[in-house]
């Protein structure tokens, strides 16, 4: 109990007039002061064959419809059409971001049937920074190059990741390369999380490479191509080892057929 001396005390604090300023800072503080709390993304990787499925029939509405009932976070999308008359002339990510109710972006490897064929990403947040980092392409025509995707994604009560979406080559000489460019292209404070076809199966060299800075959420999760009787892991979700706490809830999607490849999600609770 109170002494009548600490009660008249307190009570003369409560009348003056920047007694409610110090009670806000002490709150401030002692807020700041509390550790931050650990944000869980639902994340998915889905190579999406230009919206159309194996036997190349239209399905853009039902990998959208797909998207939004996952309740997916985070979704990294290769095999992207922009405005290419193979695929109606139709501007891909802004119909899946119409279906979906979410954040996009897009942005193109090269120029094609009279539009862009690229890489794509959704987000449930703001999506900020976007970047079209350019990885090494070799072929018979010499020396090009090809997208990586990455974005600013700011999560509730403001904390930042970067997201990054990428489609690695057919050959391993180039996936090398490439693994080791987007290495060097993500490099920063942020959390990164990394989707993509990379092509390549658990335990070659490029995978192993990307291992060394990244974990992968269910890297011996089960096969993701072809749709229809799968034999290949090579669609992959990765997270910068320093910012991840723990994969949860990974999942191949079997039977989910809109495209040759099946998507890819897991759940990623960074520290």
């Amino acid at each position: 109990m109170l002494s009548l001396p600490a009660k008249v005390f307190i009570m003369r604090l409560e009348r003056h007039p920047g007694f409610l300023c110090f009670l806000a800072f002490v709150s401030l503080l002692l807020i700041s002061n509390l550790p931050a709390a650990a944000q869980t993304l639902y994340v998915m990787s889905y190579n999406i064959h230009h919206g159309a499925d194996r036997a190349e029939k239209p399905t853009l509405e039902e990998i959208g419809r797909f998207i939004k009932t996952s309740g997916a976070d985070l979704i990294g999308l290769q095999e992207v059409d922009s405005l290419c008359g193979r695929s109606g002339n139709v501007d891909q990510m802004k119909e899946l971001a119409a279906i979906t109710g979410m954040h996009y972006a897009f942005v193109r490897h090269f120029a094609y049937d009279g539009g862009a064929y690229g890489l794509g990403i959704l987000s449930r947040y703001p999506v900020s920074e976007v970047k079209n980092h350019r990885i090494t392409s070799l072929s018979k025509a010499g020396k090009g190059s090809l997208a990586l995707l990455s974005a600013v994604i700011t999560l509730p009560g403001k904390k930042k990741v970067q997201f990054a979406t990428v489609h690695f080559a057919l050959d391993q000489p180039t996936r090398l390369t490439q693994s080791g460019e987007t290495m060097e292209f993500l490099k920063g404070s942020l959390p990164v999380i990394l989707t993509g076809d990379l092509n390549a199966e658990p335990g070659q060299e490029e995978i192993t490479q990307l291992g060394k800075i990244f974990s992968f959420g269910g890297l011996h999760s089960g096969p993701t191509y072809p749709d229809q009787e799968p034999v290949k892991k090579i669609d992959y979700i990765l997270v910068s080892k320093d910012h991840l706490k723990k994969f949860t809830r990974t999942k191949v999607w079997e039977g989910v057929q809109h495209s040759d490849h099946l998507p890819l999600s897991t759940e990623a609770k960074l520290r």
